[in-house]
């Protein structure tokens, strides 16, 4: 089981520590939470503050501190200095870019990410084929095309990551996303919200704020694992090299984006019956109410258990750490990488 996530969002809040336990201030409020208990915290928003014996404990505990944006979207980062890892391993990370090794990554992690929104779009289709027939079969149909493209991966093969080869992966994945699987997803939207196209930094409707909001918390679970796993951040295979990207941590959250955000996006909406306005404000941004529910939402789901094609139940967020361990025995040359496919 693991420990809650503080997501500190109170302007004028400060984290203090005594002994083993965190101590959130607030004005004339004092909460009390044992550090065993804490699995990360992060401050969301200006005007928020962190004494230094409580960074110590966070490292004691091996507890990520994460800074975001009001919108959730990460700038900063505090682990450990020491991680879990070998030099050998980043080495052979760097080489991987530069023959089949990296290149399969790439296959992989695409795969993954087309072949979940074909399960994911398969589950709406059941659950809608008896309520709204219609929209169910263009449901299904866009669900098959997403599928006709993922096997064509299987043509595809590199000596290494060249700028045909990444070419030719993007495109694909560019056709599933804009072709077949974002207007599948707006057809599942509840009344009143309406989804044109993906729309990423600064995005002021409510859908497109909620799916940067879910990627945000989705990049710190898999920055945790990557981070403790000794793998380096910044070198991807999928996503291209750029000062101050974080490339393997995009790459590693690719198939994980429609189970664990996607599909929460359309849950939350449904079930919470709130309006545009409750979740983004007349400035443009998240409502509070709506950031802290969907935090809140968040958790719930990375503590679900889920089931994947090859048979095996997780949490969510350990599926994630399965596979960041996955690519790290890819490295090593020890297994293949596969990527997780949820069942519908």
């Amino acid at each position: 089981m693991m420990g809650e996530a503080l997501y500190l969002t109170g302007f004028g809040l400060f984290l203090a520590k005594k002994k083993d336990i965190f101590i959130i201030r607030m004005g004339d409020k004092k909460e009390k939470i044992p550090a065993r208990k804490v699995e990360k915290i992060v401050f969301l928003g200006p005007a928020k503050a962190i004494s230094t014996d409580a960074i110590q404990l966070a490292i004691k505990f091996k507890i990520p501190i994460f800074f975001a944006y009001s919108n959730g979207y990460p700038y900063a980062m505090i682990f450990p200095t020491v991680a879990v890892g070998t030099v050998r391993t980043r080495r052979l990370q760097y080489e991987a870019y530069t023959n089949s090794i990296g290149a399969k990554l790439v296959i992989g992690f695409i795969r993954g990410k087309l072949m979940n929104q074909y399960t994911l779009l398969k589950l709406y289709w059941k659950s809608r084929k008896r309520i709204d027939r219609q929209t169910a079969n263009k449901i299904r149909e866009y669900a098959e095309e997403i599928r006709k493209l993922a096997s064509t991966l299987n043509t595809l093969s590199s000596e290494k990551i060249d700028e045909n080869f990444r070419k030719k992966v993007l495109q694909i994945e560019a056709r599933a996303a804009e072709a077949y699987y974002w207007p599948a997803f707006s057809l599942l939207l509840p009344k009143g919200f309406i989804f044109v196209k993906r729309d990423k930094p600064g995005a002021k409707d409510p859908v497109n704020a909620l799916l940067n909001l879910g990627y945000s918390l989705l990049f710190m679970e898999v920055a945790r694992e990557i981070i403790y796993a000794g793998l380096d951040p910044y070198a991807g295979f999928l996503h291209s090299d750029r000062p101050g990207r974080e490339s393997l941590i995009l790459d590693a959250m690719e198939e994980f984006r429609q189970w664990s955000v996607d599909r929460l996006v359309l849950r939350f909406l449904t079930t919470r019956k709130l309006c545009p306005e409750d979740i983004v404000g007349s400035d443009g941004k998240l409502t509070k109410n709506a950031v802290r529910m969907f935090c809140e939402e968040f958790e719930k789901v990375m503590e679900t258990e889920t089931l994947n094609m090859s048979g095996k139940k997780r949490t969510l967020r350990r599926h994630i750490a399965y596979q960041v361990n996955l690519i790290k025995r890819h490295l090593l040359q020890i297994e293949e990488y596969s990527p997780c496919i949820f069942a519908w």
